[in-house]
């Protein structure tokens, strides 16, 4: 009797009117309530597959999720943290590198191949995009394990390949400081190198070292370690030769690392990370952030010096690391934290942390009280030579 209950009660679940339906799969923002709504059944599923090209096609944002080291530390198996509930989502990805990953965009990580070249991998659809060797690698640096998994420092792409297979672009800052950029496009045999040779009004020349690289506006911009701005030139016209230029200039500062993040409105914000003391006593209460605005949605600049700091970033939630950094509105996302920096301890090694297994290798940052939340991911001792975690898109295609 009890069976017949049930049956009767899913099978009334299971005929909802499909216009109902369509208004209930619209709410949903993550994509895993997406894929779980389609698992119900097959009435469900279909009302789930006429929506996907509308969802795809809308670049609705959403919440990144953390790859990290696989139960066991398999070496081509990655697992999946969700900040929303604070662990480990119980599934894993095949992931063929077991290396670092230089760089996560749109749901693409950037791994480097013994040639050094760049291989573009989704692990949603297990799809890979073989890109030419950026360039020409000395031997001592071949040799060296760190310096050889850190040669390519960050490689960021312009769109998604799968919804723009012949209409996007990939910039990858190497030479492990980010002293050297090269670009390239969809379709090229090879990367453009980038003169990275900054001339001064006072006659000197210097060569800038980036950390982070964003695509904003139909162009690539860069960030110095120092606070500077810079955008990345490129031009179809062979008379012009690729180079950068200065937006904002450096502001002299000892901080750690700078990063380039578009708030939901818009505007282009300049996060710096500052870390006090040595780093030898590297220590979670020792960062701290700062948000500067750059530029307003308008597109104007915000001041007479072109950048100005800002105390909060109101409902945002702030996501960086190696990844391409990437904002959301956290009220969409249950249990993502507003006014808050989300990062990965993916510079140097593992922050010290009393409570930890092993080391902390993701913190959140509150902007409001100037504090470390409690929602952590620390690796296990066991997981202290595994690649580093990195944010990544969930994507569905």
């Amino acid at each position: 009797m009890e069976d017949a209950i049930s049956s009767t009660f899913v099978s009334g679940w299971a005929w909802l009117p499909s216009d109902l339906l369509h208004l209930i799969v619209e709410k949903l923002i993550p994509t895993s309530d997406y894929i779980r709504f389609g698992a119900v059944c097959k009435h469900w599923q279909s009302v789930a597959l006429l929506q996907k090209q509308r969802r795809l096609k809308s670049h609705q944002q959403q919440l990144p999720m953390l790859i990290i080291p696989s139960k066991d530390n398999i070496n081509d198996r990655r697992g999946l943290y969700s900040v929303m509930h604070g662990k480990n989502c119980g599934f894993e990805l095949y992931v063929p590198y077991n290396n670092r990953c230089c760089g996560s965009s749109h749901g693409w990580l950037a791994c480097v191949n013994d040639n050094f070249g760049v291989n573009l991998f989704n692990p949603f659809i297990k799809r890979t995009i073989l890109l030419p060797p950026v360039t020409k690698v000395p031997q001592d640096i071949r040799k060296h394990a760190y310096r050889r998994d850190h040669y390519i420092k960050k490689v960021v792409l312009s769109a998604d390949p799968s919804l723009c297979p012949n209409d996007y672009e990939v910039v990858a800052l190497f030479d492990c400081n980010g002293t050297r950029i090269a670009h390239i496009k969809s379709g090229d045999n090879a990367w453009t190198h980038i003169d990275q040779t900054i001339r001064y009004f006072y006659g000197l020349h210097q060569i800038i070292g980036f950390d982070d690289v964003l695509y904003y506006r139909g162009q690539f911009l860069a960030a110095s370690r120092e606070g500077g701005v810079f955008s990345i030139n490129i031009s179809n016209d062979s008379t012009h030769k690729p180079h950068v230029s200065i937006v904002l200039p450096i502001v002299p500062s000892i901080d750690d690392k700078a990063y380039l993040v578009e708030s939901s409105q818009g505007d282009l914000l300049l996060v710096r990370k500052f870390q006090s003391l040595n780093y030898s006593e590297c220590f979670i209460e020792n960062f701290s952030f700062k948000v500067f605005k750059l530029f307003s949605a308008s597109g104007g600049r915000t001041g007479p010096e072109w950048i100005e700091e800002i105390e909060s970033i109101g409902d945002d939630a702030f996501f960086m690391g190696d990844n391409q950094s990437i904002c959301v509105s956290a009220s969409d996302f249950p249990g993502c934290q507003p006014n808050s920096i989300y990062f990965c301890i993916d510079d140097r090694v593992g922050v010290a942390y009393e409570e930890a297994q092993g080391s902390l290798d993701m913190a959140v940052f509150n902007l409001e009280n100037r504090r470390f939340g409690r929602r952590y991911y620390c690796l296990s001792r066991s997981q202290k030579n595994m690649p580093p975690s990195i944010w990544i898109l969930p994507t569905m295609v």
